[in-house]
């Protein structure tokens, strides 16, 4: 009986650690949903203002033609719950009234929104018009501010390197971020009410874009795929409490009855570029970017006592695919602030076990020479007091004078040779610049943004390895990025449907 008891327990607690990872998934998709659809509700009312119950309220997709019905209850109230965004067609309709229609209603992704209809006295074949172009939606249920960037403005606005999201910038409370949204450790690339650029959320299709080990958003679907997206910035609703700055909610396209696509190309060259003005020479730049995008109704296999026959897929299967490659050849520019020359020289004698063979270094600002032969005599005397610090501070000043009399090479590769020489010498590998910090690493990472050759840290230190000396202040940058989305929708009947998206 107690084997019996102890194996009972074993599947007992299997089929609840299975029931409860069931349900912790429903309700993670339900999130999903509720982030990357819109929610509709009203009250239906008579000519006095009266509640009507039991009327039937049925939603339409113009895109699609996927009906969704539903009843008033005994307040008088309808509610549709995760509509994709898009434009529908509502109607409403109870004994003894005419059936009234409201049409080019339309909703947005993350919205809660109100629509109120009142039905007129009549037999039901009557049919009331109404265009949805003259009814406010207003939302009642969310105190969230937010805005919506829809398909018409992605559409007809320029913006340079055709990213959806840089749409956001149209917003007063959004700015851009210094940090790059490319490249290595990126951020959003948006500022949102003031927050970094690592505090935004971006989703897609309710799916988390955010990066889990920078909070930097990843590369985003194709311009010509995103069908709109919100930008909230306060008071957010339950399903985005993921984020302390804003959210950038964005919704791809999802196919239609009608077959639709484009094919697209933009290339920038440089013999259509203007000169940098602070350039020494018009250096390279090829920018390109095509794609294409196809979308419709999904053909699909039906089973029947005659055998399998194909049906066209409208109203029950659709499609979208989008292809983009963007391609750069460009030349990076940097303006370093050399107005008190590159005149200084720092000279390192030989130090035993430190520093074999004395070397002079050049191409130097007076501060970073001042800095380096400073901080030698600061380490020499600490060595004759005995203390080993002194060793740091050393070979701290010899690591940045090789970084800062090598130039635009230090920029490009992110590590010297110079600064690992085989000669014997106690530094380690790579020295550390700052003397109470640990060995680097196999690379210095340096900063992406330009820095003048006169900027200190908060020590008063100089630490710019500024400027690109030997590339004449330009430096190559190469990008080559594939954005692929495919996705697919499925009503299975008229309270379900399946969404698939892959890319």
């Amino acid at each position: 009986m107690k084997a019996f008891h102890t194996a009972f327990s074993k599947i007992a607690g299997k089929f609840s650690v299975l029931a409860l990872t069931i349900f912790l998934c429903a309700v993670g998709a339900f999130a999903q949903a509720q982030a990357s659809t819109a929610d509709l509700r009203g009250l239906i009312t008579d000519p006095s203002g009266a509640i009507v119950p039991g009327a039937t309220v049925t939603v339409r997709s113009a895109a699609t033609g996927i009906e969704r019905s539903a009843t008033t209850n005994e307040e008088g109230t309808y509610q549709f719950f995760a509509l994709p965004p898009g434009e529908y067609e509502i109607s409403a309709e109870a004994a003894t009234f005419k059936r009234t229609v409201v049409s080019a209603v339309r909703l947005t992704v993350g919205q809660s929104a109100d629509l109120p209809i009142s039905l007129e006295i009549g037999t039901q074949d009557a049919v009331v018009n109404v265009s949805g172009e003259n009814v406010d939606l207003v939302e009642t249920t969310r105190s969230s501010v937010s805005n919506t960037i829809d398909t018409q403005r992605i559409e007809n606005l320029p913006i340079n390197e055709r990213s959806a999201t840089g749409f956001a910038l149209t917003i007063s409370t959004v700015g851009r971020d210094n940090g790059r949204p490319i490249g290595p450790a990126p951020t959003s690339g948006l500022n949102i009410g003031g927050q970094r650029g690592r505090s935004t959320l971006v989703q897609v299709d309710g799916s988390d874009f955010t990066d889990n080990s920078i909070n930097a958003a990843r590369s985003t679907v194709s311009m010509e795929a995103v069908q709109e997206f919100q930008v909230a910035t306060n008071s957010y609703a339950p399903e985005f409490g993921r984020a302390s700055g804003g959210i950038i909610n964005v919704v791809t396209k999802r196919g239609t009855n009608d077959f639709t696509g484009n094919v697209f190309g933009f290339i920038r060259d440089k013999r259509i570029q203007a000169r940098n003005p602070f350039a020494p020479f018009k250096s390279a730049f090829t920018r390109t970017q095509f794609g294409g995008t196809l979308g419709g109704p999904l053909p699909f296999l039906n089973f029947g006592e005659a055998g399998p026959f194909a049906t066209s897929g409208k109203d029950k299967n659709f499609f979208f695919a989008s292809f983009e490659r963007r391609q750069r050849n460009e030349t990076g520019f940097f303006t370093s602030d050399v107005s008190q020359g590159l005149n200084g020289t720092a000279t390192i004698g030989a130090i035993p076990g430190l520093n074999p063979t004395a070397r002079t270094f050049t191409n130097l600002t007076p501060q970073q020479a001042a800095f380096i032969n400073n901080t030698v005599t600061t380490g020499l005397q600490l060595l004759g007091a005995g203390q080993a610090s002194g060793a740091n501070l050393i070979c701290a000043a010899r690591a940045y004078a090789f970084f800062a009399s090598s130039g635009g090479q230090t920029g490009l590769t992110g590590s010297n040779t110079l600064v690992t020489p085989n000669d014997g010498s106690g530094c380690p590998a790579i020295s550390p610049i700052l003397p109470t910090s640990p060995v680097i690493g196999s690379r210095f990472i340096l900063s992406g943004a330009p820095v003048p050759v006169g900027t200190q840290n908060a020590q008063g230190q100089f630490i710019a390895f500024r400027p690109l000396l030997n590339l004449q202040r330009v430096f190559p940058v190469t990008d080559r990025s594939n954005f692929f989305s495919l996705r697919t929708d499925h009503n299975l009947n008229k309270d379900n449907q399946l969404t698939f998206r892959f890319g």
